[in-house]
């Protein structure tokens, strides 16, 4: 093994580099093992201080990162002692640089850097927006070349500050009269199929997943231990997997050795309640999310039965699941505008909502420490500091004219 090998879950098999699946065949996602089993941050200014935890060999200089900070005004709000926000976006008075507002950016980095660590210098991913916006403007700082499936309704998402980096290609292809991330996911993977292109993976990239759980590594750093309770709100789950993974890494080095892993409590905006209703044993029925406010969670297949994924993350971490309401996220969200001074992304403003709620419920008690992950915000800021250009898609593309995306190739 060298920095680091994967390892099914489900039986056991070693695999190298960034593989997706089992070779063996198993419903299972795969684990990075790493040689460094010691938790030994640096004092680079960026995620890449956790480099012995990333899935690539070196890091570059980017002022990506979660800013994990104590916040009193919500405190006094909620009643609480102890609870500590780790901040995704752009918010230059804390510290927070991620170019393109959403946690998605501690995502793209790893992903591409692995893939370049192999020789690899193409990709072809689906996304909701935020991801497509973190992967192209992580494609122009490592002169990458990316293909971006999206949805027609969520092509407003896709912009970039017009001055950031111009290096890579970026490929987008709309996908016509479609408010439907799945029907994108499924071209992306007929795409990958088809012209023999890395896909990047969602759930099932450890790069991805890896990315994100330097939010809880971050906690760990500035809070010298384990949070009580975790709180994010999910679309895939891939989120809430990450933040488990991570802690049982932590808990792998003797200054953490004992602690209870942080109680996850997950949440969702209702009515797309995938999650939600597994976890509960319900039957869930898809329904129209064009009115949805944290739309970017409209994940209708997220990896919860999976071996190692989302339900077995919340059994292990006795966590929770929690519908919000769209009026109650709207709400917590302007109120943390004012408190703090800086907007929120919708889904951070569910997590949030869902913390007022666990509150409420007697499901955190006042004294003990929660980590709230604001997944993304500060987009208004970012469009008042930068001049952003909207990219637009190359072509546009159905189900019945796939062969034209050869044309961009």
């Amino acid at each position: 093994m060298t920095k680091f090998d994967l390892l099914c879950i489900q039986c056991g098999r070693s695999h190298p580099a960034l593989t997706a699946r089992c070779e063996a065949g198993c419903a299972s996602l795969l684990r990075t093992r790493y040689k460094e089993k010691s938790f030994r941050p640096t004092e680079t200014a960026s995620f890449f201080r956790f480099l012995d935890w990333l899935p690539c060999e070196s890091g570059i200089e980017t002022g990506v990162g979660p800013v994990v900070f104590r916040s009193e005004s919500l405190d006094r709000w909620l009643g609480l002692d102890s609870l500590y926000c780790a901040f995704n976006g752009y918010w230059p008075e804390r510290g927070a640089w991620n170019p393109t507002g959403t946690f998605k950016d501690l995502e793209a980095l790893p992903t591409l850097l692995g893939l370049r660590d192999r020789g690899k210098g193409r990709i072809i991913l689906a996304s909701a927006g935020n991801t497509a916006r973190a992967f192209a403007h992580a494609a122009r700082v490592l002169d990458f070349t990316v293909y971006i499936v999206v949805p027609e309704s969520m092509l407003y998402r896709l912009w970039l500050p017009s001055n950031g980096p111009s290096g890579g290609t970026v490929r987008i292809a709309g996908v016509r009269g479609s408010s439907d991330y799945s029907q994108a996911i499924r071209l992306s993977d007929e795409l990958a199929r088809r012209y023999d292109l890395d896909s990047e993976g969602g759930a099932k990239n450890v790069a991805r997943r890896e990315g994100m759980g330097t939010v809880m590594l971050e906690a760990a750093r500035i809070l010298g231990r384990l949070p009580d309770h975790y709180f994010q709100a999910v679309g895939s789950g891939t989120g809430g997997i990450a933040a488990y993974e991570a802690a049982l890494r932590l808990l792998g080095d003797d200054r953490f050795a004992g602690q209870p892993i942080p109680r996850l409590h997950l949440s969702q905006n209702a009515p797309f309640l995938p999650i939600y209703q597994a976890w509960r044993g319900e039957t869930w029925t898809p329904g129209p999310e064009d009115d949805l406010f944290a739309s970017v969670l409209a994940n209708r297949n997220p990896p919860y039965a999976i071996r190692g994924g989302v339900g077995d993350a919340l059994k292990a971490s006795d966590g929770t699941v929690s519908s919000v309401q769209s009026d109650a996220a709207i709400a917590a969200g302007r109120e943390l505008s004012r408190r703090e001074g800086i907007d929120l992304e919708p889904a951070a403003a569910v997590a949030l909502a869902s913390l007022r709620q666990a509150v409420a419920s007697g499901q955190v008690r006042r004294d003990e420490l929660i980590l709230l992950n604001l997944t993304g915000g500060g987009l208004d800021r970012i469009r008042r500091d930068f001049d952003c250009r909207t990219l637009e898609p190359d072509l546009w593309i159905d189900e019945s004219s796939l062969d034209s995306f050869e044309a961009v190739l």
